[in-house]
């Protein structure tokens, strides 16, 4: 019942690109080929490291709609097979090409060197913050920990891959005929006999508690309607047909401190992190020191246009 957004898919195939570029030097032993072409492949356990590597609710966004990740997989191939076609070419002996190698190998080792040293100097306190501290921070910022209503659903889905009239016309019927035998039965047995969505098929057509936002934009209305045990009528979406029961729903509010605390920890040792990196950074070079010369700026300014 989750779509992956432009953002995530966006962020995806950021991480995806750098996350391959790495695991694809040491594939694992016996790992199988999920995609090839020619004699370029990338194997399984590329594919899971990759997602792993990505935040829970993108990974689930990504399994639920595989456009993404079946992308990816391409872009990969023909990223590896341009890249063995110039190397074959020796095109990385180019004297050119091999001043730019330099040149980003030189940058590149500069920023690990840097960062690496910038977080060895601003380590945070294995004990930061205190109990006290998140405290106070939940208390300061509590009126913005608000939580929207959840809805816990469980779902009968019937797909429709083909698109005409009659066959959508089908499943409509197919999806009405179990909507009358779930409200009339065990909604999780008809769900466990007959949804598509073998996710939540085996959990009984069980989906997950989400609110209203996070859910497909043609659900919304109907579910949030639902009183608690309801069975809707089918609902439709680009995918297919949707029978609705609405087990249970969380009213919306404010976060408790239990549920924040990983948060707020986690924003207070970045901020502590930042500040340690500052009053570094200002030993180094205190204001006193450092000076620019404004005419000679102007002058570089002015010779660059």
């Amino acid at each position: 019942m989750k779509r992956i957004t432009t953002t995530s898919a966006a962020a995806f195939v950021l991480l995806a690109t750098s996350v391959g570029a790495a695991s694809a030097q040491a594939p694992a032993p016996g790992s199988a080929v999920v995609a090839r072409l020619g004699d370029v492949s990338v194997r399984q356990d590329e594919v899971e490291k990759l997602l792993q590597a990505l935040p829970e609710n993108e990974r689930a966004a990504v399994k639920a709609d595989r456009t993404a990740l079946d992308g990816w997989l391409r872009q990969r191939l023909l990223s590896e097979a341009v890249l063995r076609d110039a190397r074959t070419r020796g095109w990385a002996d180019r004297p050119e090409v091999k001043a730019k190698i330099d040149a980003a190998t030189r940058e590149i080792t500069a920023r690990i060197v840097s960062t690496s040293y910038i977080d060895s100097v601003s380590q945070v306190p294995a004990g930061f913050p205190s109990d006290a501290d998140v405290q106070a921070a939940y208390e300061q910022g509590k009126t913005g920990y608000n939580l929207p209503a959840a809805y816990r659903v469980a779902q009968i889905f019937l797909a429709t891959p083909d698109k005409s009239v009659a066959a959508v016309a089908k499943v409509r019927e197919e999806a009405c005929r179990l909507a009358r035998q779930a409200r009339g039965g065990d909604f999780a047995a008809v769900a466990r006999a007959n949804s598509q969505d073998k996710r939540s098929a085996e959990r009984g057509g069980e989906v997950d508690t989400l609110p209203l936002a996070r859910m497909l934009p043609e659900l919304r209305d109907t579910i949030a309607k639902l009183k608690p045990a309801q069975v809707s009528e089918p609902v439709q979406s680009e995918a297919g047909f949707h029978v609705v029961k609405l087990l249970e729903v969380t009213p919306a509010r404010t976060a408790t401190l239990e549920e924040m605390k990983p948060q707020l920890q986690g924003a207070l040792r970045q901020q502590r992190q930042q500040q340690l990196v500052q009053a570094y950074l200002a030993q180094l070079a205190p204001a006193t020191t450092l000076s620019i010369d404004a005419a000679a700026l102007d002058a570089a300014l002015e010779k660059t246009n």
